[in-house]
C-alpha cells in the first residue's frame, strides 16, 4: 500500500522547510502525495506543486484556515477551531480577500504583544520577528505567534516554544491579546468557493471537555457544509481516532489524516500517521459540484 500525508506547513507559514523541498521530503520518506496546509496562505502552493511534478508525486493544494468556534455557550475551555481546505484554486478571488483580512488582523495583534511582552521585561523587537518569518524576504509570509515564541527561545527568554506560548502568548498567558477571526462558517465557504473539501482539523485540540460538546460542534459545522473530518493526527490517541471516525459515519464526513509537520518547529514526523493515498480518491468525490475537474 501507498500513502500520503494530508497536513504540513512551509516557510510560507510557520514551518521551517520550504515548500519546494517538502516535497523532496515527502519523496525521500516513501510517500506517493502530498498536500501542503499552511495557516491562512496559499503563497506556499505553486512553488510545491510544481516541485511535486517534478518528483511525480501526486499534490493536493490546501490551506488551513483559523476559524472561531462557536461553542461559547456550552462553557468550554477551547481554543482556535482550524479547517482544512483541500484541492483548493489558490488564487480563487474570495480565498485570496480572506487570506488579506487574516493577514491584517495579525499585522494589527503582533506589535501589540510585543509591546505587552516588552512590559513583562521579555525585550524582543517586531524586526527580528519578521526576520524569523522570512517577511523581510518574502511580503506574502504569515507572520504568527510561532515566531514570536521562536525569537523568544533564540534570546534565552524561554527554553521552548510550548514554553512561549504556555507562560505569555497561548490564549490564558500573560501577553495575550485576542485578534479578529473568522466564523467556521465563512471559513468552509470560502473553501467551497475555491473548489475545495472542507475539513476539520485536529478535533482534539479544541480541547473540549466531554464528547456531546465535540458532537454539537460537528453538527453545527456539518449543518455549515463540512466535508470532512481529520480522524488521524500525532495528537490523537487510539480511543480518539475511533470517536472521530464515529462522527464521520453518523454525519457522512470524509476521514483525512496527516502529520501536522512544521520541520524543527515540532517534533511530529513526516509521513505519520500512515494515510493510505486513495484517501486522495475521496476527497476529489467530495469536491463541490461546480469545482473543475
Amino acid at each position: 500500500m501507498t500513502y500520503c500525508d494530508l497536513h504540513m506547513h512551509s516557510t510560507a507559514s510557520d514551518g521551517t522547510d520550504a515548500p519546494r523541498h517538502l516535497a523532496r521530503l515527502a519523496s525521500d520518506a516513501g510517500l506517493a502525495g502530498f498536500a501542503l496546509t499552511d495557516h491562512d496562505t496559499t503563497a506556499g502552493l505553486p512553488a510545491a506543486a510544481a516541485a511535486a511534478h517534478q518528483l511525480r508525486l501526486a499534490f493536493v493544494p490546501g490551506i488551513e484556515l483559523s476559524a472561531d468556534p462557536d461553542v461559547r455557550r456550552t462553557g468550554a475551555s477551547h481554543g482556535t477551531l482550524h479547517i482544512l481546505g483541500y484541492y483548493i484554486r489558490h488564487d480563487d478571488p474570495t480565498l485570496q480577500r480572506i487570506q488579506r483580512q487574516l493577514h491584517d488582523a495579525r499585522a494589527q495583534r503582533n506589535p501589540q504583544m510585543i509591546d505587552r511582552l516588552n512590559e513583562l521585561g521579555v525585550n524582543i523587537r517586531y524586526d527580528e520577528v519578521l526576520a524569523e518569518a522570512g517577511a523581510n524576504q518574502d511580503d506574502a509570509a504569515v507572520v504568527g505567534r510561532p515566531h514570536i515564541a521562536q525569537v523568544m527561545v533564540n534570546k534565552g527568554y524561554v527554553k521552548t516554544i510550548h514554553e512561549a506560548f504556555n507562560q505569555y502568548i497561548g490564549m490564558r498567558g500573560a501577553a495575550y491579546i485576542r485578534k479578529d477571526r473568522l466564523k467556521a462558517a465563512e471559513a468552509i465557504d470560502a473553501i467551497h468557493a475555491a473548489g475545495g473539501v472542507a475539513c476539520f482539523a485536529h478535533p482534539v485540540q479544541l480541547g473540549l471537555p466531554d464528547d456531546d460538546q465535540l458532537e454539537q460542534v460537528v453538527r453545527q459545522l456539518k449543518d455549515a457544509g463540512l466535508d470532512g473530518i481529520e480522524t488521524h493526527h500525532p495528537d490523537h490517541r487510539p480511543a480518539d481516532v475511533a470517536r472521530f471516525q464515529a462522527l464521520a459515519r453518523r454525519y457522512r464526513l470524509v476521514t483525512v489524516g496527516g502529520s501536522d509537520y512544521h520541520g524543527s518547529r515540532k517534533t511530529n514526523a513526516l509521513g505519520s500517521p500512515r494515510v493510505p493515498i486513495d484517501t486522495l480518491e475521496q476527497l476529489h468525490a467530495a469536491r463541490p459540484a461546480e469545482a473543475e475537474p
